[in-house]
Protein backbone atom coordinates (compact mmCIF):
# COMPACT_ATOMS: atom_id res chain seq x y z
CA UNK A 1 0.00 0.00 0.00
CA UNK A 2 1.38 3.00 -0.49
CA UNK A 3 1.95 6.29 1.75
CA UNK A 4 -1.28 8.59 -0.01
CA UNK A 5 -3.27 5.01 0.58
CA UNK A 6 -2.36 4.88 3.87
CA UNK A 7 -2.92 8.27 4.98
CA UNK A 8 -6.39 7.98 3.21
CA UNK A 9 -7.23 4.71 4.96
CA UNK A 10 -6.38 6.19 8.39
CA UNK A 11 -8.35 9.51 7.55
CA UNK A 12 -11.33 6.67 6.47
CA UNK A 13 -11.44 4.02 9.28
CA UNK A 14 -10.80 6.55 12.06
CA UNK A 15 -13.06 6.86 14.76
CA UNK A 16 -15.35 9.66 14.54
CA UNK A 17 -15.09 12.86 16.31
CA UNK A 18 -15.64 16.35 17.10
CA UNK A 19 -12.42 17.35 14.66
CA UNK A 20 -13.90 15.55 11.12
CA UNK A 21 -16.91 18.10 11.41
CA UNK A 22 -17.68 20.84 9.07
CA UNK A 23 -20.08 24.07 9.51
CA UNK A 24 -22.77 21.92 8.29
CA UNK A 25 -22.45 18.49 9.75
CA UNK A 26 -20.35 15.43 9.87
CA UNK A 27 -17.90 14.87 7.29
CA UNK A 28 -18.80 11.06 7.68
CA UNK A 29 -21.28 9.55 5.31
CA UNK A 30 -24.18 7.67 5.50
CA UNK A 31 -22.86 4.91 2.82
CA UNK A 32 -19.77 3.87 3.56
CA UNK A 33 -18.67 3.51 0.23
CA UNK A 34 -19.59 6.94 -0.44
CA UNK A 35 -17.25 8.34 2.98
CA UNK A 36 -14.24 6.12 1.25
CA UNK A 37 -14.67 7.90 -1.86
CA UNK A 38 -15.64 11.25 -1.13
CA UNK A 39 -12.15 11.00 1.47
CA UNK A 40 -10.13 9.45 -0.66
CA UNK A 41 -10.47 12.18 -3.33
CA UNK A 42 -9.69 14.96 -0.56
CA UNK A 43 -7.06 13.42 0.43
CA UNK A 44 -5.61 12.82 -2.67
CA UNK A 45 -6.35 16.59 -3.34
CA UNK A 46 -4.62 18.28 -0.37
CA UNK A 47 -1.33 15.78 -0.76
CA UNK A 48 -1.28 17.01 -4.20
CA UNK A 49 -1.47 20.79 -2.66
CA UNK A 50 1.11 20.02 -0.54
CA UNK A 51 -1.82 20.43 2.46
CA UNK A 52 -2.18 18.02 5.42
CA UNK A 53 -4.19 15.05 4.84
CA UNK A 54 -5.51 15.33 8.22
CA UNK A 55 -6.13 19.38 8.20
CA UNK A 56 -7.23 21.34 11.41
CA UNK A 57 -10.40 22.23 10.25
CA UNK A 58 -12.63 21.82 6.80
CA UNK A 59 -15.84 23.92 5.90
CA UNK A 60 -17.67 22.53 3.81
CA UNK A 61 -19.23 24.54 1.18
CA UNK A 62 -22.28 24.95 -0.98
CA UNK A 63 -21.51 22.35 -3.83
CA UNK A 64 -22.62 23.15 -7.61
CA UNK A 65 -23.49 19.17 -8.06
CA UNK A 66 -23.87 16.33 -6.87
CA UNK A 67 -20.30 14.99 -7.85
CA UNK A 68 -17.83 17.83 -6.46
CA UNK A 69 -17.13 19.75 -3.17
CA UNK A 70 -15.83 23.23 -2.66
CA UNK A 71 -14.12 23.06 0.90
CA UNK A 72 -12.44 25.70 3.22
CA UNK A 73 -9.44 24.29 4.42
CA UNK A 74 -7.96 25.19 7.63
CA UNK A 75 -4.08 24.42 7.82
CA UNK A 76 -1.34 25.59 9.91
CA UNK A 77 -0.11 27.79 6.22
CA UNK A 78 -3.32 29.09 6.50
CA UNK A 79 -7.02 28.96 5.04
CA UNK A 80 -7.23 27.39 1.62
CA UNK A 81 -10.43 27.05 -0.97
CA UNK A 82 -10.27 23.56 -2.61
CA UNK A 83 -12.41 22.19 -5.29
CA UNK A 84 -12.42 18.61 -5.91
CA UNK A 85 -14.24 16.11 -7.72
CA UNK A 86 -15.46 18.41 -10.61
CA UNK A 87 -14.50 17.85 -14.45
CA UNK A 88 -10.88 18.62 -15.37
CA UNK A 89 -11.19 21.06 -18.06
CA UNK A 90 -13.54 23.65 -16.38
CA UNK A 91 -11.52 24.03 -13.53
CA UNK A 92 -8.26 24.11 -15.58
CA UNK A 93 -10.24 27.38 -17.58
CA UNK A 94 -11.18 28.26 -14.55
CA UNK A 95 -7.72 28.54 -12.98
CA UNK A 96 -6.20 30.18 -16.15
CA UNK A 97 -8.45 33.00 -15.58
CA UNK A 98 -8.14 33.46 -12.45
CA UNK A 99 -4.34 33.57 -12.90
CA UNK A 100 -5.40 36.30 -15.76
CA UNK A 101 -6.96 38.05 -13.43
CA UNK A 102 -4.39 38.25 -10.61
CA UNK A 103 -1.88 39.30 -13.24
CA UNK A 104 -4.08 42.24 -13.94
CA UNK A 105 -4.21 43.54 -10.50
CA UNK A 106 -7.94 42.17 -9.87
CA UNK A 107 -8.69 41.83 -6.42
CA UNK A 108 -8.84 37.38 -7.09
CA UNK A 109 -6.57 34.71 -5.46
CA UNK A 110 -4.18 33.76 -7.86
CA UNK A 111 -4.63 29.34 -8.49
CA UNK A 112 -1.83 27.48 -6.45
CA UNK A 113 -0.36 25.08 -8.70
CA UNK A 114 -0.01 21.20 -7.84
CA UNK A 115 3.03 19.27 -7.70
CA UNK A 116 3.17 18.69 -10.90
CA UNK A 117 3.15 22.11 -11.62
CA UNK A 118 -0.04 22.57 -13.30
CA UNK A 119 -2.69 24.94 -11.98
CA UNK A 120 -4.98 21.56 -11.52
CA UNK A 121 -4.23 17.91 -10.18
CA UNK A 122 -5.77 15.22 -12.06
CA UNK A 123 -7.02 12.84 -9.51
CA UNK A 124 -7.78 9.80 -12.05
CA UNK A 125 -10.61 9.51 -14.26
CA UNK A 126 -12.90 12.63 -15.03
CA UNK A 127 -11.69 13.60 -11.35
CA UNK A 128 -9.75 17.08 -10.97
CA UNK A 129 -9.20 19.17 -8.14
CA UNK A 130 -7.98 22.88 -7.73
CA UNK A 131 -6.62 25.04 -5.16
CA UNK A 132 -6.44 29.06 -4.15
CA UNK A 133 -5.24 30.89 -1.02
CA UNK A 134 -8.14 32.51 1.23
CA UNK A 135 -7.86 35.96 0.84
CA UNK A 136 -9.15 38.71 3.53
CA UNK A 137 -12.21 39.80 3.66
CA UNK A 138 -15.54 39.26 5.56
CA UNK A 139 -18.64 37.33 3.67
CA UNK A 140 -21.46 39.89 3.38
CA UNK A 141 -25.15 39.26 5.14
CA UNK A 142 -27.36 39.82 1.65
CA UNK A 143 -30.04 41.86 3.65
CA UNK A 144 -27.85 44.10 4.97
CA UNK A 145 -25.93 45.07 1.86
CA UNK A 146 -25.66 48.11 0.49
CA UNK A 147 -26.38 49.66 -3.02
CA UNK A 148 -22.19 50.79 -2.97
CA UNK A 149 -21.50 47.60 -2.48
CA UNK A 150 -24.01 45.94 -4.73
CA UNK A 151 -22.34 48.36 -7.21
CA UNK A 152 -18.88 47.35 -6.89
CA UNK A 153 -19.94 43.68 -7.21
CA UNK A 154 -21.39 44.83 -10.95
CA UNK A 155 -18.39 47.06 -11.58
CA UNK A 156 -16.02 43.85 -10.64
CA UNK A 157 -18.39 41.51 -12.54
CA UNK A 158 -17.82 44.02 -15.85
CA UNK A 159 -13.95 44.17 -15.31
CA UNK A 160 -13.71 40.43 -15.19
CA UNK A 161 -15.70 39.94 -18.47
CA UNK A 162 -13.25 42.56 -19.88
CA UNK A 163 -10.05 40.50 -18.91
CA UNK A 164 -11.52 37.11 -19.99
CA UNK A 165 -11.24 38.68 -23.29
CA UNK A 166 -8.11 37.47 -23.22
CA UNK A 167 -8.37 34.08 -21.98
CA UNK A 168 -6.51 31.62 -24.59
CA UNK A 169 -9.34 28.92 -24.37
CA UNK A 170 -12.93 27.96 -24.43
CA UNK A 171 -15.11 25.48 -22.49
CA UNK A 172 -18.62 24.66 -22.85
CA UNK A 173 -20.92 26.16 -19.63
CA UNK A 174 -20.21 23.02 -16.62
CA UNK A 175 -23.68 23.58 -15.53
CA UNK A 176 -26.58 21.40 -17.36
CA UNK A 177 -29.56 22.26 -15.63
CA UNK A 178 -31.46 20.03 -17.32
CA UNK A 179 -29.17 17.04 -16.46
CA UNK A 180 -29.22 18.10 -12.68
CA UNK A 181 -32.92 18.25 -12.63
CA UNK A 182 -32.87 14.88 -13.96
CA UNK A 183 -30.53 13.84 -10.55
CA UNK A 184 -33.44 15.53 -8.58
CA UNK A 185 -36.30 13.77 -7.00
CA UNK A 186 -39.44 14.50 -8.30
CA UNK A 187 -41.96 17.12 -7.06
CA UNK A 188 -43.80 20.47 -7.92
CA UNK A 189 -40.55 22.40 -7.06
CA UNK A 190 -38.56 20.21 -9.87
CA UNK A 191 -41.88 20.42 -12.49
CA UNK A 192 -41.31 24.29 -11.89
CA UNK A 193 -38.00 24.55 -12.51
CA UNK A 194 -38.52 21.91 -15.44
CA UNK A 195 -40.88 24.65 -17.41
CA UNK A 196 -38.04 27.55 -16.69
CA UNK A 197 -34.96 26.03 -18.26
CA UNK A 198 -36.96 24.32 -21.25
CA UNK A 199 -37.49 28.02 -22.43
CA UNK A 200 -33.73 28.47 -24.02
CA UNK A 201 -32.14 31.51 -24.36
CA UNK A 202 -31.61 32.69 -27.92
CA UNK A 203 -27.44 33.03 -29.11
CA UNK A 204 -26.08 36.11 -27.03
CA UNK A 205 -22.53 37.79 -26.91
CA UNK A 206 -20.29 35.04 -24.93
CA UNK A 207 -16.81 34.74 -23.47
CA UNK A 208 -15.30 33.83 -20.01
CA UNK A 209 -17.69 33.99 -17.46
CA UNK A 210 -17.21 33.59 -13.39
CA UNK A 211 -19.85 31.33 -13.02
CA UNK A 212 -21.92 33.79 -10.55
CA UNK A 213 -20.66 36.47 -8.48
CA UNK A 214 -23.02 35.56 -5.50
CA UNK A 215 -22.74 36.95 -1.95
CA UNK A 216 -20.86 33.69 -1.30
CA UNK A 217 -18.12 34.62 -3.56
CA UNK A 218 -17.43 38.12 -2.79
CA UNK A 219 -15.37 39.00 0.31
CA UNK A 220 -15.19 42.34 1.95
CA UNK A 221 -13.97 44.93 3.99
CA UNK A 222 -16.22 47.73 4.70
CA UNK A 223 -17.94 49.18 1.15
CA UNK A 224 -14.87 47.77 -0.57
CA UNK A 225 -14.90 44.49 -2.19
CA UNK A 226 -11.52 42.90 -1.10
CA UNK A 227 -11.65 40.11 -2.80
CA UNK A 228 -13.46 37.83 -5.65
CA UNK A 229 -13.10 33.93 -5.13
CA UNK A 230 -13.85 31.49 -7.98
CA UNK A 231 -17.02 29.63 -8.71
CA UNK A 232 -16.01 26.01 -9.74
CA UNK A 233 -18.40 26.70 -12.50
CA UNK A 234 -16.48 28.89 -14.78
CA UNK A 235 -16.80 28.29 -18.28
CA UNK A 236 -17.66 30.13 -22.00
CA UNK A 237 -21.07 31.07 -22.10
CA UNK A 238 -23.72 34.62 -22.08
CA UNK A 239 -22.39 37.33 -20.65
CA UNK A 240 -25.81 38.70 -19.86
CA UNK A 241 -26.35 35.07 -18.33
CA UNK A 242 -23.31 35.54 -15.84
CA UNK A 243 -24.90 38.84 -15.36
CA UNK A 244 -28.29 37.37 -14.57
CA UNK A 245 -26.70 34.45 -12.09
CA UNK A 246 -24.64 37.17 -10.13
CA UNK A 247 -27.91 39.47 -9.96
CA UNK A 248 -30.06 36.25 -8.80
CA UNK A 249 -27.54 35.96 -6.02
CA UNK A 250 -27.91 38.89 -4.56
CA UNK A 251 -32.07 39.55 -5.24
CA UNK A 252 -32.60 36.43 -3.34
CA UNK A 253 -33.26 37.31 0.44
CA UNK A 254 -32.47 40.97 -0.34
CA UNK A 255 -34.78 43.53 1.68
CA UNK A 256 -35.92 44.95 -2.19
CA UNK A 257 -34.67 42.25 -4.71
CA UNK A 258 -35.42 45.46 -7.45
CA UNK A 259 -32.69 47.58 -5.61
CA UNK A 260 -30.05 45.08 -5.79
CA UNK A 261 -30.65 44.34 -9.26
CA UNK A 262 -30.60 48.29 -10.38
CA UNK A 263 -27.41 48.66 -8.11
CA UNK A 264 -25.78 45.63 -9.71
CA UNK A 265 -26.63 46.52 -12.83
CA UNK A 266 -25.92 49.75 -12.94
CA UNK A 267 -22.27 49.28 -11.70
CA UNK A 268 -22.03 46.55 -14.69
CA UNK A 269 -22.96 48.99 -16.65
CA UNK A 270 -20.75 51.58 -15.57
CA UNK A 271 -17.94 49.55 -17.45
CA UNK A 272 -19.66 47.50 -20.24
CA UNK A 273 -22.91 48.38 -21.78
CA UNK A 274 -25.02 45.75 -22.57
CA UNK A 275 -25.75 45.40 -25.80
CA UNK A 276 -29.63 45.83 -27.49
CA UNK A 277 -30.14 42.13 -27.72
CA UNK A 278 -28.67 41.60 -23.97
CA UNK A 279 -31.77 43.77 -23.06
CA UNK A 280 -34.03 42.13 -24.62
CA UNK A 281 -33.31 39.21 -23.19
CA UNK A 282 -32.14 40.06 -19.54
CA UNK A 283 -35.55 39.02 -18.26
CA UNK A 284 -35.24 35.96 -19.55
CA UNK A 285 -31.87 35.30 -18.34
CA UNK A 286 -32.78 36.10 -15.07
CA UNK A 287 -35.69 33.84 -14.93
CA UNK A 288 -33.09 30.71 -16.45
CA UNK A 289 -30.46 31.23 -13.71
CA UNK A 290 -32.58 31.65 -11.22
CA UNK A 291 -34.31 28.08 -12.46
CA UNK A 292 -30.21 26.98 -12.41
CA UNK A 293 -29.95 27.60 -9.02
CA UNK A 294 -33.50 26.38 -8.07
CA UNK A 295 -31.70 23.20 -9.65
CA UNK A 296 -28.47 22.97 -8.40
CA UNK A 297 -29.90 22.99 -4.55
CA UNK A 298 -32.53 20.28 -5.77
CA UNK A 299 -29.38 18.16 -6.68
CA UNK A 300 -27.78 18.67 -3.76
CA UNK A 301 -30.25 18.28 -1.32
CA UNK A 302 -30.39 22.01 -0.43
CA UNK A 303 -33.71 23.77 0.48
CA UNK A 304 -35.08 26.89 -1.54
CA UNK A 305 -35.00 25.77 -4.61
CA UNK A 306 -37.50 28.23 -5.80
CA UNK A 307 -36.14 31.29 -3.91
CA UNK A 308 -34.52 32.82 -6.44
CA UNK A 309 -36.97 32.02 -9.10
CA UNK A 310 -39.94 33.98 -6.51
CA UNK A 311 -37.20 36.75 -6.28
CA UNK A 312 -37.48 37.55 -10.05
CA UNK A 313 -40.73 37.01 -9.99
CA UNK A 314 -41.47 39.18 -7.99
CA UNK A 315 -39.97 41.80 -9.95
CA UNK A 316 -41.11 41.78 -12.92
CA UNK A 317 -40.48 41.86 -16.44
CA UNK A 318 -41.11 45.97 -16.59
CA UNK A 319 -38.55 46.28 -13.62
CA UNK A 320 -36.01 43.90 -15.51
CA UNK A 321 -36.02 46.10 -18.64
CA UNK A 322 -35.59 49.28 -16.55
CA UNK A 323 -32.75 47.58 -14.76
CA UNK A 324 -31.20 46.88 -17.95
CA UNK A 325 -31.64 50.33 -19.31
Amino acid sequence: MSGLQEQSAAIVNDAASFDHRSDSGPLRGVVPGWYRVRMSLRGQALQEFDLPVAPQRIDELARSAPDSEALRVHAPAGRFLLFCGAGALSLAFEATLFDLLAEARYPAPRPRRARGGSFIAVLGGQRAASCYAWPPGEELVVKDATVPQAMEVGRLLARLHQLGETHPAAVADPCDAAALLARSPSGPERETLETTIRAALPPLPSGAGHGGLIPSRALFIGDRCSAVLPSGLSGSGALILDLAETAVGWMAGANRPSAALRALTSGYQALRRLLPEEKDAFFAALRFAAARDGARRLATGRSGALDALRAVDSVGELEARAAAG
